[in-house]
């Protein structure tokens, strides 16, 4: 059954986050009271469960912004394109040949990080010479995830100013990662989009959540961000790949199965191909999922996917403060800060409107 309709979106938006899109106090209140029946007469769930049910969500609504507008609730997933996948991502040489070529100047990035005496001008003169990675920089220092106040960021020297050596270091990583993140997708003409806004948002949240709670490195945990961002994208590159391979569309259903599965497995890899801190593509693999430094990814992830939602109007700031305070491990207080660096000034919603009959 197709979904693509606005009708079908609200539909699957409200059984997915409890709502009809923006919809109405009254339909909200009958939601919650089905939602409390039901969980009163459900079997009583383990704190790990609800954990696992709210990454879940979250990342749920991240494919559906992403997948948009391929939105199919019935269909099943193409176990052929599927497997042909799985066999094509076991089997790739994930030398650095076969990857997106590290950025030239990520050495020198790297290098200036681990001079304690390295200040936010230096750094920055490391893209400063190229008008190109300038203007880059610009624009994010520019995007909702770093723009700290009304009046733009119009100058390297401004920058600097405002977020100082580590936010500079964040944007010039994430200039330096952007141009191989780009992918085109007919099926899924967002994608390119909504993953690199997740993976700059990703970034940023890990950085914080690095420094604020698991007392970790923030340079490493944004570097966590940027790559499971770049995951994503190669990700759907083999999918588009082996879907023409095998004369089959891209639907839904698969692209959402795989993206799953593989988009760490593969960010793992690019850190490895790529140098990057040992931490970083430790930190990556699964196995390591309790440690202090892979939560932080698992939180920045969910709270950037928080973050994309309530950017697009489908859920409040309240009800996303609340989806990801059911993530272990971080404060309310921290929660809260870290939401607010996200948004850089409050965000206005359709959602935000009836935040308070939630």
């Amino acid at each position: 059954m197709s979904m693509t309709g606005s009708s079908g979106w609200a539909g699957w938006w409200g059984r997915l986050f409890g709502r009809a899109g923006a919809g109405h106090a009254t339909q909200q209140r009958m939601q919650r009271h089905d939602v409390f029946v039901a969980e009163a007469a459900a079997p009583a769930r383990t704190e790990a469960d609800a954990h696992a049910d709210a990454e879940a969500r979250l990342h749920s609504g991240l494919y559906a912004l992403a997948l948009h507008p391929a939105l199919d609730g019935g269909a099943a997933c193409n176990d052929a394109l599927l497997e042909a996948t799985r066999q094509a991502l076991l089997s790739r040489d994930w030398s650095a040949r076969q990857l997106p070529r590290r950025p030239q100047l990520l050495p020198q990035l790297i290098q200036t990080v681990n001079d304690p005496e390295s200040s936010a001008r230096a750094t920055a003169a490391i893209i400063g010479q190229d008008p190109v990675l300038t203007g880059n920089l610009l624009r994010i220092a520019n995007s909702p995830a770093f723009r700290m106040q009304e009046r733009p960021v119009d100058s390297l020297q401004r920058a600097i100013t405002l977020v100082g050596t580590e936010g500079i270091r964040q944007i010039i990583s994430a200039v330096l990662v952007q141009p191989v993140m780009h992918l085109q997708c007919s099926e899924f003409p967002q994608f390119s989009t909504i993953i690199w806004e997740h993976a700059l948002l990703s970034s940023r949240a890990a950085a914080d959540h690095a420094r604020t709670v698991s007392q970790q490195d923030p340079f490493a945990a944004q570097w966590l961000g940027l790559t499971q961002g770049l995951g994503a994208a190669l990700v759907m590159k083999q999918l588009l790949q082996e879907a023409q391979t095998l004369q089959v569309p891209l639907d839904y259903p698969s692209a959402e199965a795989v993206l799953r599965q593989w988009t760490l497995p593969v960010a793992q890899r690019v850190a490895a191909a790529w140098e990057l801190p040992a931490p970083v593509h430790e930190a990556l693999k699964e196995t390591n999922a309790d440690s202090p430094l892979p939560r932080t990814l698992r939180f920045a992830r969910a709270a950037a996917a928080a973050s994309l939602l309530a950017r697009h109007g489908h859920i409040g700031k309240s009800q996303g403060l609340a989806w990801l305070e059911q993530l272990p491990g971080t404060p309310p207080h921290a929660l809260l800060w870290i939401w607010r660096r996200l948004h850089g000034r409050p965000v206005e919603t359709l959602a935000d409107e009836h935040d308070g009959d939630a």
